[in-house]
């Protein structure tokens, strides 16, 4: 990882303000958060603001390294941060792809003021720009690569787009892969806490769910449905990435589950992201993972999790490329049989040859 290193290593980060989709409750974007708060932290890094949507639910998913919070619906405090600071970071995910929409494009707008007419560093690190996106998702890439002093992208993919835009790109891995370098020893209590919540007694199915924008309608859930009927004899435990409050209908959803089936266990995300990490590592050997999402997957990668390769959308796939999950399954083409075999050959291994 050349690229970030290098970056921390070279750039004085003080008097900066981070941004991204931080606060929603979303695993991947509070991940990148975490990873980027611990990081500038053990840098020595003093005078940061994090904008961040819910001020008041930050400790749910976040260790408190002393940095000012503000809340992101308050533009006027926003941009008084701005306006002060040196530095704008904007912490990884791919922005622009399918997910894009309006707010996307007002940020990056945003930060196309910022750069370009308020004279800020705007440095974008771990990002992604993909070809699935839309037109106001290119119209937004455009505005960002042009308001940005530096990009790092996270795959090939994003590369060749902002290098359409701008000379300051470079390329390196996605901003999780620095968690197995990461010091990892202040987040026992928030593993444990974690560890408790579920058993994993013997081989262990993890499931995760998503909510799918109408545009990208497919049967995942039904189909996840589906299987938990046809196989109500093996442990199981199916998982929301958002919390309950955020996603309540897949959350009575999975609980209704539960109440069918005594084989699973149900959980939403109301925890560090660094606990998830240190519960895969900890139970890898009895764990396999059936998730659409980029750093779901990418976690269970680095904990050594075997995963379903299923991908919803170009960042997934070419994650799933650069791990050398070239046979991935696109989540429109995904069928029973696709699950039955994977947790089919996993179970086995528990009963040996």
């Amino acid at each position: 990882m050349a690229a970030l290193e290098n970056f921390f290593d070279n750039h004085s980060l003080e008097h900066s303000v981070l941004i991204g989709y931080y606060g929603g409750g979303n695993y991947g974007d509070e991940l990148l958060l975490e990873i980027l708060a611990n990081d500038l932290h053990g840098k020595g890094v003093q005078d940061l603001t994090i904008a961040y949507q819910n001020p008041e639910q930050y400790q749910r998913h976040h260790h408190d390294f002393g940095y000012q919070l503000l809340p992101t619906s308050n533009k006027k405090q926003l941009l008084q941060a701005i306006r002060k600071s040196h530095n704008i970071i904007v912490g990884g995910g791919g922005l622009w792809g399918l997910d894009m929409n309006l707010s996307v494009f007002l940020f990056s707008l945003l930060l196309f003021i910022a750069g370009r007419l308020l004279g800020k560093n705007v440095f974008l690190l771990g990002v992604g720009y993909y070809n699935s996106t839309s037109r106001l998702g290119r119209m937004a890439a455009w505005l960002a690569g042009k308001g940005s002093a530096y990009i790092i992208v996270r795959d090939e993919e994003s590369l060749k787009n902002f290098q359409k835009i701008t000379h300051g790109v470079d390329i390196d891995q996605d901003l999780a892969w620095r968690l197995p370098k990461l010091k990892l020893a202040a987040y026992k209590d928030d593993f444990t806490a974690l560890d408790r919540q579920l058993v994993v007694a013997g081989k262990t199915l993890f499931i995760t769910l998503r909510r799918f924008r109408p545009h990208q309608k497919n049967t995942y859930t039904r189909l996840i449905e589906t299987y938990l009927a046809n196989n109500r004899e093996k442990p199981i435990i199916v998982a929301l990435m958002e919390p309950r409050d955020v996603d309540p209908d897949s959350y009575e959803l999975v609980r209704d589950w539960q109440r069918q089936h005594k084989n699973v266990q149900v959980i939403d995300f109301s925890y560090n992201p660094f606990a998830l990490f240190m519960f895969f590592v900890r139970h890898h050997k009895n764990l396999a993972v059936i998730a659409p999402q980029f750093h779901t997957i990418l976690t269970a990668h680095l904990a050594k999790v075997p995963f379903l390769p299923l991908s919803y959308d170009n960042k997934v796939a070419d994650l799933l490329d650069q791990l050398g999950k070239s046979g991935h399954v696109a989540i429109n083409q995904l069928q029973i049989r696709h699950l039955q075999a994977f947790t089919g050959a996993f179970y086995q291994e528990a009963k040996g040859p």
